[in-house]
């Protein structure tokens, strides 16, 4: 009986030697990734987790989670003000403003001079009762030629989750160039990637980096990043395009007509906006996140971004700590968005940072977000939206 229970015995401590093994393996590549992307344990451990094929198994447990375990609070209303910096006054909401310069100083040929300056938005609507500030839109210090080119408003996400505030960040193209910047590792495809950073000739110029879509597994679409194809785009697929002159645009890619001569064309999910519209019927459609995708479902309350184009071709930009697919959808309408579609997710991954006159330490577009600010000043892994000043900053 004893001979016949060795090889068993032998077995059993093989399977836990190698599980040892694997699980030390794991802990090293999660400490590594702490420390070199700048991420907390668990985000550091799904990230790791996803590079070797469990984003199923993350998925699942994200969605248990943020679907169980940490719902965030209904009702109450925010400890702090609508603001996003003390030293700025809010804008006056709509009113039109003067012509940025009659000296066409360039920063960069391809992309032109700035030109007339577009209107700021009006006041951006309170799904509850809006408290003093919300919605109202506030300049930053990021200027071209002494005119304001970013402003920024805080508003409720939701009538439910009324302590917590989302914000929105309004961006003119007339003033500021887009581009998108591949990082170390991802997009995950066969092409030269590159340091994962604004190149240095740009740097100067560069105010403000917002993280670009999911990775490829996971982002039910496609990619071409300076004519290499990363992945094949899919037809339909709500799809970031940006252009050597620094123009940026959003089309639902082989539906909408699209200028062709493309820098990047980056693909992520469906069109959460069209017309001016919610696209997010149902928040249960794989669409907007599947287990089997790698992704939680679209109906968790988590961090979560978006872009969006307005009327006027003005980009916004939100991001919240508390967005399911719908509410998500539902900011980027009350911004005035007439097309928009989601970037990244979760915590550790849906930033937005700005520099500039911030400086390379940066600031956070949305002061909730404690998550290092340098992310897209140093090398980054991840892709980004880079933005720039076309004409000198200061008049």
């Amino acid at each position: 009986m004893t001979r016949k229970r060795r090889p068993l015995r032998k077995i059993f401590l093989a399977i836990v030697g190698l599980l040892l093994v694997v699980a030390g393996i794991f802990t090293v590549a999660v400490f590594d990734r702490m420390k070199t992307q700048q991420l907390d344990f668990v985000s550091a451990a799904a990230d790791v987790a996803r590079d070797n094929n469990l984003g199923p198994l993350v998925a699942m447990a994200e969605n248990f989670y943020y679907g169980t375990l940490h719902t965030p609070v209904v009702g109450g209303k925010p400890k702090v003000a609508a603001g996003f910096d003390g030293s700025l006054r809010d804008s006056t909401n709509g009113k039109p403003v003067g012509v940025v310069s009659k000296d066409p100083l360039v920063n960069f040929k391809a992309w032109g001079p700035a030109v007339t300056p577009l209107a700021v938005p009006e006041r951006v609507s309170s799904p509850a009762k809006a408290l003093p500030g919300e919605g109202v839109w506030i300049p930053t210090k990021i200027a071209v030629n002494g005119v304001t080119a970013v402003y920024v408003a805080r508003v409720r996400p939701d009538s439910i989750h009324t302590s917590i505030y989302a914000t929105i960040a309004w961006f003119d193209p007339h003033l500021l160039a887009f581009g998108q910047v591949s990082g170390t590792k991802l997009p995950e495809g066969n092409f030269k990637h590159g340091p994962g950073r604004v190149p240095s000739s740009l740097r100067k110029f560069y105010v403000a980096g917002l993280a670009d879509g999911y990775r490829m597994k996971d982002s039910q679409g496609g990619a071409i990043i300076n004519n290499a194809v990363v992945k094949p785009l899919i037809r339909g697929k709500a799809t970031l395009l940006t252009y050597p002159d620094g123009s940026i645009n959003i089309v639902r890619w082989l539906i909408d007509p699209a200028k062709p001569g493309f820098t990047v064309a980056r693909q992520n999910l469906d069109a959460l906006v069209l017309d001016g519209k919610s696209q997010v019927f149902n928040e249960d459609q794989a669409k907007w996140g599947l287990v089997w995708y790698g992704t939680g479902s679209g109906k968790n309350y988590i961090w979560r971004s978006a872009i969006g184009l307005r009327a006027d071709g003005s980009v916004v930009y939100v991001q919240s700590q508390a967005l399911s697919a719908k509410s998500l959808a539902d900011l980027l309408v009350r911004a005035g968005v007439i097309k928009g579609m989601t970037l990244d997710m979760n915590a550790a991954f849906a930033n937005g940072d700005f520099y500039g006159p911030y400086g390379p330490r940066g600031k956070a577009i949305n002061p909730d977000n404690k998550n290092p600010t340098m992310r897209f000043y140093k090398s980054s892994k991840r892709d980004f939206i880079s933005v720039y000043t076309k004409s000198p900053a200061q008049g």
